[in-house]
């Protein structure tokens, strides 16, 4: 009885209780609540299309809306049969047995992304229904009409094809921004699978320009390649759309769960129907609420980020202006395939190094040329322990410096736990570093009595003992190419750092007010400050320690990239390179076009409204009865 209840409302309030073909003539999709801020072509739309008139989509799947086995279509049907969100089933399934997905087979180019694992994974045990998948607008989160569908193992392509082949067929745009979790992998080859589909259902899609894009929280679970293209930052006519929404529709749908799984099929479609439904209307409710903020979010943030960029374009020599402004103008019309956003120089990092190494190690075991010294404790890994322990002891030393005179004697516990744990492991590393280095244990102690500096938590690596100790040429180089890598991951490093110190100092100038707020923040920075001064220190003892292994091993060209870092180096950078340039030039873009996007969705919200009422005044006066007049008016 509630579901006829719901039905024949549903019928009711979408008029066809004033069509002469009663609910008969119900087409897919009718009885859905449409989102007024939506382009949609003869409601909203003026006949010339611009940028403006785009239509964002986001695809997604949840897999805590499954369905236990209860029940079958031929028992439970629906009353909707695909009216409102839901596809009509039939087709549906009929298209899923034909489909020949490839899901299975296809290796990812890029991660290893839970979408993709998921693909040919059960709903578990005693379902048969994994979760529905969605199509919906992704820059006002509702649901679209005739997207939702039952996912039977996994998010299957073929799946996601018919739900999103379904919506823009049932909504006719002509410009598509589509954003997917694993766009890089599903869109690769949809022109080759749409192939293969039936005409009547991809057959509006071939006609669209489209652009696929990554959901900005999901964005940097990818490879670079794919932040860099993919990206709804730096891609033109997007404003500030994130791609999320079905993130935050799902939060709302998710307690509905528990219910609907116990369910037969088609009393759960029509039961989510009808949620989908009241979470769009309430939406709907509140556009006028949720475009205020936005409009004054955007106005204000425009001309924060247009006067950065051109505060930073004035910092600039006028070639470089131009020089960069071609590029990416070339890039954005399609004329280059240069990328101006994209690092052309490999980046070096220890992880890289020591795969390298690792490898070039195997080989020279294969090929029977290695240091057979130690049985588990080979060259590489010796001058890697060597370096770990350096790290771990300026740590300590970091950590005993800040402990002051009024420490906690839980603290100082701590970190005389942490000196007796250091100093064992220092001492079996001395242990094999006499296997390798046969008489350094005299050469030690030579230093110590020339250097009473030098305390017990020493370590001596071939660039402490260069030139006055003999150390073979490999350990040389494995400490060489450790340290190259380092250096270039705690210069990383410390720009992160010099760049949260500056947005902490802005911060702070902008909102903090009060005694007990500046303190806190003060304390803040001072941390941030001493983790600089740290890396600084850290960077330098790298270099230094590189020209010293660099005369051992004659190498040359390194300090054109690492360079001897001075005090004025440690500042914010007050200039740009091009990529630095091109991001300012896009974050200013982007809010530029997120006011344009929201002024024109204003005005397609009071077009729509008044082009619905029209419909219901037509019914109003073609009434034949009072009832019927009275509901339309």
């Amino acid at each position: 009885m509630v579901r006829e209840w719901r039905h024949i409302w549903l019928m009711k309030r979408f008029s066809h209780g004033h069509d002469s073909s009663g609910v008969a003539g119900t087409s897919k999709g009718e009885c859905a609540v449409l989102c007024p801020a939506c382009p949609h072509p003869g409601k909203n739309l003026p006949p010339d299309w611009e940028w403006i008139h785009t239509l964002f989509v986001a695809i997604d799947a949840n897999f805590c809306l499954k369905r236990l086995s209860a029940l079958n279509n031929a028992r439970d049907l629906s009353l909707n049969r695909g009216s409102s969100y839901f596809v009509e089933e039939g087709k549906y399934k009929e298209f899923l047995d034909q489909a020949d997905d490839e899901t299975s087979q296809k290796v990812s180019t890029c991660n290893n992304y839970d979408a993709v694992k998921s693909a040919s994974i059960h709903g578990g045990k005693g379902t048969t229904t994994s979760g529905v998948g969605t199509i919906e607008c992704s820059w006002h989160d509702m649901k679209c009409p005739v997207s939702v569908g039952n996912l039977q193992k996994g998010e299957k392509y073929c799946n996601m094809d018919y739900l999103y082949f379904s919506s823009i067929k049932n909504h006719s745009p002509k410009t598509v921004v589509v954003s997917y979790d694993i766009t890089c992998q599903w869109s690769t080859n949809l022109t080759r699978r749409s192939a293969t589909y039936p005409p009547e259902l991809v057959s509006s899609a071939n006609e669209l320009s489209v652009r696929y894009l990554v959901p900005k929280f999901h964005l940097y679970a990818h490879r670079t390649e794919c932040q860099i293209n993919y990206s709804f930052n730096l891609t033109p006519y997007v404003g500030h759309t994130d791609g999320e929404s079905p993130e935050r529709g799902w939060a709302a749908m998710n307690p509905v769960a528990s219910s609907t799984k116990e369910m037969g099929p088609g009393s759960r479609r029509d039961t989510l129907d009808d949620h989908f439904g009241d979470y769009n209307w309430r939406k709907v409710t509140l556009l006028h609420s949720v475009m205020l903020k936005k409009v004054q979010e955007a106005v204000k943030m425009r001309g924060d980020h247009v006067g950065d960029f051109l505060a930073l374009s004035a910092s600039l020599p006028v070639a470089s202006v131009q020089t960069f402004s071609k590029l990416i103008q070339d890039w954005e019309g399609g004329l280059s395939e240069e990328n101006p956003y994209e690092v052309t120089v490999e980046a070096v990092s220890a992880n890289k190094v020591r795969l390298q190494m690792a490898q070039e190690e195997e080989a020279a075991i294969a090929a029977d040329d290695t240091l057979p010294i130690h049985d588990t404790i080979s060259p590489r890994i010796f001058v890697e322990q060597g370096l770990e322990l350096l790290d771990q002891r300026d740590r300590l030393q970091d950590d005993t410096r800040r402990l002051g005179t009024h420490s906690k004697e839980i603290q100082q516990t701590r970190v005389s736990e942490r000196r007796t744990r250091l100093l064992r492991q220092i001492a079996v590393w001395n242990a094999i570093l006499e296997l390798y280095l046969s008489g350094v244990t005299l050469h030690k102690q030579t230093r110590s009595t020339e250097n009473p500096s030098e305390s017990e938590l020493s370590v001596l690596l071939p660039s402490d003992l260069l030139p006055a100790f003999r150390v073979d040429d490999k350990l040389v180089n494995y400490e060489w190419c450790l340290r190259f890598s380092q250096a270039h991951d705690i210069l990383a490093d410390l720009r992160r750092q010099v760049l949260i110190l500056s947005t902490m100092y802005q911060s702070k100038d902008r909102l903090i007010r009060g005694q007990s707020h500046n303190t806190r923040s003060a304390t803040l920075i001072h941390n941030v400050q001493l983790r600089i001064n740290s890396l600084a220190a850290k960077y330098r003892r790298y270099w230094e320690a590189l020209c010293i292994l660099s005369d051992a091993l004659n190498k040359s060209g390194w300090q054109t990239m690492l360079q001897l870092l001075a005090d004025s180096d440690l500042r914010s950078l007050k200039g740009a390179l091009q990529i630095e340039w091109c991001k300012s030039r896009a974050r200013a873009q982007r809010w530029q076009e997120e006011c344009i996007l929201l002024k024109e969705e204003m005005r397609r919200i009071i077009q729509f409204h008044m082009w619905e009422a029209g419909k219901w005044a037509a019914r109003a006066r073609e009434a034949t009865s009072d009832g019927a007049r009275a509901y339309a008016w």
